[in-house]
């Protein structure tokens, strides 16, 4: 007796209704499978931070997805000698699978990829008619990771460079189906946005690395030139300055520094020269460039200051909207810019002097020599005398000399130490014209110590002596053990030079007297016309 199969209404066995609803079921659940997978990938893709996570991330989850062996990202690379292409992450297989391996080129089954003209799928790429067409290889090298199916997918901008490409692999024939190309395309997308945002978002950060390192350098320089920033906003007059340009003003860093308060710290002479070059800058985009002095509030030191500016942005009805700059305390700089103004005014009056004493000298000498030979001699003496005056001034920058070094600098070529002795409580202070005049004098006396007073026999000597008294200096030149003294019939050019030309250049007495035991001269000489 046969017994019929138990069929339901619709005419189908019970054995292949299980078969069919079992199989529906494991579809069903490989969608699930692959949908949660592809959300989660998608989400650790745009959640990355540096291309080479993201791209890991891509093939790992696509492969995953796909059920692919292999899973590889080439990276696209340019060098000088054209277009390549670079393994920039691999899932699957180990690095060295591919280390053997030159670059890849552009073949027939690579170029719509590197291309970006289109996704590549195969059931079997090696029965593609575009494999194996490219000299020398013919198809994969030997020792290459076996690939039957095949899917490549283009990583392309939407402006149309290709980064890149997606590729997956399986030694088994037909692993990869629409639905898989679809979710991968999708995927590629994904990691296309995701790349080019961290490309922006690295962009960015290193323009902001630069642009903190340029601050940091703008402060180091404009703090090791002692410049102050400062930022005028033109409509709300709103004032930002930096500690150093508030320092300029006399504030504190934590104190507030208005532009108010800027304007009243600047010196009332000033102040109506230094709105009108703002408002002039203001309402033509001139260039800001003032020198100006400014009162300190908390002692009323006077400072001088430069700030220099410029329109930083233009409003929408084309005016200035903001004015920004540096100020620079010059304050020492024009102290020496006044300094060396009197210096040069001081050394043409100076210059004057000397050149009217030469004439003098001269004028003199000419008179007191008869012989051309006796002339240059005493000019040529008296002149290096006076020379030797101004190198010592000189030395002390024209601001003076001492006493001591002025005989000093006079005596030296003409006696030994031994020749003279000193007799003083304090050395004096000489300003220059007292250094001239007195150097000049003394010359003169050593001169004529040498040709006919004490000098000019062995055993003579000379005693400098002086006293401070109150608004006075009193100086003997005193000449022992020389020829017996007379009083001369005429006066010559150094006796005329003492009692004359010293006196009233100094506004002091001097007088010679001719004691048999040797010449002595006198100088009463009021300190208001010798200190500096």
């Amino acid at each position: 007796m046969v017994t019929a199969a138990k069929t339901d209404i619709r005419g189908g066995s019970e054995a292949d209704l299980r078969a069919q609803l079992a199989e529906a079921r494991a579809a069903l659940a490989d969608e699930v499978r692959k949908s949660e997978t592809l959300a989660r990938v998608t989400q650790a893709v745009a959640s990355s931070s540096d291309v080479g996570s993201c791209v890991q991330a891509v093939i790992d989850g696509g492969r995953e997805i796909i059920g692919a062996a292999y899973g590889a990202f080439f990276y696209n690379v340019v060098d000088a000698d054209g277009e390549f292409y670079a393994l920039y992450r691999l899932s699957g297989a180990p690095y060295e699978a591919f280390a053997s391996f030159p670059t890849p080129r552009k073949t027939e089954v690579f170029a719509p990829t590197f291309d970006g003209v289109g996704v590549v799928r195969s059931d079997d790429i090696t029965q593609d008619p575009r494999y194996g067409r490219n000299a020398p290889r013919r198809g994969m090298p030997p020792g290459h990771l076996p690939v039957r199916s095949y899917l490549a997918i283009p990583v392309t901008t939407p402006q149309g460079a290709v980064l890149g490409g997606l590729f997956f692999g399986d030694p088994e024939p037909g692993r990869f189906t629409v639905r898989d190309e679809a979710l991968l395309v999708g995927l590629g997308a994904q990691v296309t946005v995701t790349i080019e945002s961290i490309r922006i978002n690295a962009a960015a950060l290193d323009e902001l690395d630069q642009r903190r390192r340029a601050e940091e350098r703008l402060k180091f320089a404009l703090d090791s030139g002692r410049m102050g920033s400062w930022d005028l906003d033109v409509a709300t007059r709103a004032y930002e300055a930096s500690d150093l340009c508030k320092a300029n003003y006399g504030r504190r860093p934590d104190q507030s520094f208005t532009f108010a308060d800027l304007i009243a710290t600047i010196h009332p002479e000033d102040r109506p020269r230094i709105m009108a070059a703002i408002e002039s800058a203001i309402r033509d985009g001139a260039d800001y460039d003032v020198e100006y002095r400014v009162i300190l509030p908390a002692d009323g030191e006077l400072r001088w200051l430069h700030a220099r500016g410029r329109a930083a942005q233009t409003a929408d009805d084309g005016g200035v909207r903001r004015l920004a700059g540096v100020s620079l305390d010059i304050t020492e700089r024009k102290r020496a810019e006044e300094r060396q103004k009197l210096l040069v005014n001081e050394l043409n009056h100076r210059v004057k002097n000397s050149l009217a004493t030469v004439q003098s000298i001269a004028a003199q000498t000419l008179r007191s020599n008869a012989s051309p030979e006796f002339f240059r001699e005493a000019f040529e003496a008296r002149l290096i005398a006076l020379s030797h005056t101004h190198d010592l001034l000189t030395r002390e920058s024209w601001e003076g000399a001492s006493l001591r070094e002025v005989f000093d600098g006079e005596l030296h070529a003409m006696a030994g130490e031994d020749r003279v002795t000193f007799d003083y409580a304090s050395d004096l202070r000489l300003n220059p014209k007292a250094a001239v005049a007195l150097g000049m004098g003394i010359h003169e006396l050593a001169t004529n110590a040498v040709k006919y007073g004490a000098w000019s026999v062995p055993d003579g000597r000379v005693i400098v002596s002086w006293r401070l008294e109150p608004n006075l200096l009193r100086l003997t030149w005193a000449e022992r053990g020389g020829p017996t003294v007379k009083t001369p019939t005429r006066r010559g050019f150094g006796a005329r030079l003492l009692e004359r030309g010293l006196a009233a250049e100094l506004s002091g007495g001097v007088e010679l007297t001719y004691d048999a035991s040797g010449l002595v001269c006198h100088m009463a000489l009021p300190l208001r016309a010798l200190e500096p």
